[in-house]
């Protein structure tokens, strides 16, 4: 299989960023690629600079990337599988810079890898994988001294970590057969493993959406008329019930969650109480949605900012019947 293993480094400059060094491997560890540019838009970039150590001096007489692009992307052209670690920042400026054919199909992230491996025994979260040095680390790779965070090198390490870990993954996973003497592995294993590891990503993301998505609803009862409030996180009706008449807010503000009287008024004066609360599996959705069914409620005080309704006992118990499925 023909594979690209790459690292950039960059002027991390925000929307003018520019790629100053860019590696890239092939399956059989050569080194394709391994070159220097200079920048059309940026003179420094000190912060960067600290990181990978390229100083606007070292890329003064190099091409810029776009004088180079039919050569870079004849050789993605060839690739059948793109690899990197925190890939997606890879392809965003390499795309940025005018490389096509960068498709999610084709690339693997290694650092998706790691998570693979190790996200049960390390309880890994799907977003906060270690760094490329502590993966490295992880799968017994010896850096060479001071090269950690150039291209070349970053590039060299991750396509070590990723024969490590898709042998640790195929197995783990039993995805197909593979022996410990085997040298390299067979397209089909490759394969197998990358299409299984695209379905664990995908069911994950999926996860972290259904549940991002799960919020609450409430009525407040309010002198200037009652209040839809939306919230991804409940809040505990009985303790600032108990609070409000002890008179003692500043004990349940210190918890993090807002009193009802916080909610209904924004921290003014006045009183007001949760009237109905319901889960959601699509708050954002729910919201919407019975905000147009209650929309011939509103009051004319409403500002834009708050929305008052005039609701009666039919309206409530349609808000406490209402539910929904998420659909993302």
């Amino acid at each position: 299989m023909h594979i690209a293993c790459l690292d950039t480094e960059s002027t991390s400059t925000g929307r003018y960023n520019e790629i100053l060094e860019l590696a890239i491997y092939s399956a059989r560890g050569e080194l394709v690629l391994n070159s220097l540019y200079k920048p059309k838009r940026n003179r420094r970039w000190p912060h960067s600079e600290k990181v990978h150590g390229i100083s606007p001096d070292m890329v003064q007489d190099k091409p810029h990337f776009q004088d180079c692009l039919r050569k870079i992307q004849k050789i993605f052209d060839r690739c059948q599988m793109i690899l990197g670690f925190a890939l997606d920042n890879d392809v965003r400026i390499l795309e940025q810079s005018g490389i096509k054919g960068l498709t999610p199909e084709r690339c693997l992230d290694v650092r998706e890898l790691f998570w693979g491996v190790y996200r049960d025994e390390l309880q890994m979260d799907f977003y906060h994988v270690p760094s490329l040095i502590k993966c490295a680390e992880f799968c017994g790779y010896v850096w060479e001294e001071g090269s950690a965070h150039s291209a070349a090198a970053d590039a060299k390490a991750t396509l070590y970590c990723y024969e490590v870990l898709m042998r640790k993954f195929i197995t783990l996973y039993n995805l197909c057969p593979l022996s410990e003497e085997q040298a390299r592995l067979t397209d089909e294993q490759i394969y197998a493993g990358w299409e299984y590891l695209h379905k664990m990503v995908a069911e994950e993301m999926h996860r972290r959406m259904v549940e991002k998505a799960k919020g609450w609803l409430y009525l407040i009862d309010t002198p200037e008329g009652t209040l839809m409030v939306a919230r991804r996180k409940p809040y505990n009706t009985h303790r600032h019930e108990e609070a409000r008449e002890s008179n003692s807010q500043d004990d349940h503000q210190s918890q993090g969650e807002p009193s009802a009287q916080q909610m209904a008024n924004g921290g003014s004066s006045g009183h007001g109480h949760v009237v109905a609360e319901i889960q959601l599996a699509d708050f954002s959705k729910g919201y919407e949605e019975l905000f147009e069914h209650f929309r011939s409620r509103q009051l004319p005080h409403s500002n834009g900012e708050k929305y008052y309704y005039n609701l009666k006992p039919e309206d409530i118990d349609y808000f406490n019947s209402y539910s929904n499925v998420f659909e993302g």
